[in-house]
């Protein structure tokens, strides 16, 4: 498969994953092992994300940025199954690697109940494609769509999806709850978010 990666506007679901106490988590073992258990945690959410067919944008510390619509082309509503496919095994993967480490005594000794996932979905247009020099080049998207997952993760309860009114018009209405509108920071207009609990989602 040939694909265009120059720089092009194109409408996208973006996806901005994290997870709550890992810093919390790493300030209690040796650095050797944070890089363990987070290369862990990453191999398990980037096969997460293939497996829906998604991008993997980035890495982020322990945030993990993913697309859908870019580069392969998709159905506004196909990135939207695919996205809420990839938040719901990206929760279920952070469960059995909790459990995992639970297992291995990681939480035990340090009073410690395990991470939690939190995600920000959003779509609208973004700016794809290849951006850097003849040294060093990323394929990325810049724009006001990736600030607004952004914020829509960092505005989760965590154990939460979090997702924007663009996204919820592709859900089913037992899907969602919503939630009073966010004005956040570096976005103009308030946005009406919308709750996705992953345990509802992952019994329909």
């Amino acid at each position: 498969m040939t694909l265009d990666l120059r720089p092009e506007p194109r409408l996208i679901t973006v996806l901005f994953s994290d997870i709550v106490g890992f810093t919390q988590l790493a300030n209690t073992l040796r650095s050797r092992r944070v890089a363990e258990l987070l290369n862990e945690y990453l191999e398990a959410m980037t096969k997460t994300v293939f497996d829906n067919g998604g991008t993997v944008d980035k890495f982020m510390g322990d945030a993990i940025l993913a697309l859908y619509g870019a580069p392969e082309e998709l159905t506004p509503n196909e990135q939207v199954r695919r996205a809420i496919n990839t938040a719901r095994a990206m929760h279920r993967s952070l469960d059995q690697l909790n459990q995992r480490w639970q297992n291995q005594g990681i939480f035990d000794s340090h009073g410690h109940a395990g991470v939690k996932f939190r995600c920000g979905i959003h779509q609208g247009t973004a700016v794809v494609g290849m951006f850097g020099s003849a040294e060093r080049a990323d394929y990325t998207a810049i724009g006001p769509s990736v600030n607004i997952a952004a914020r829509l993760q960092a505005a989760a309860i965590p154990g939460t999806i979090l997702v924007s009114a663009a996204v919820a018009d592709y859900l089913q209405d037992g899907e969602i709850t919503k939630v009073s509108p966010l004005e956040l920071k570096g976005v103009d207009e308030t946005v009406l978010t919308f709750a996705v609990t992953p345990e509802l989602m992952a019994n329909r």
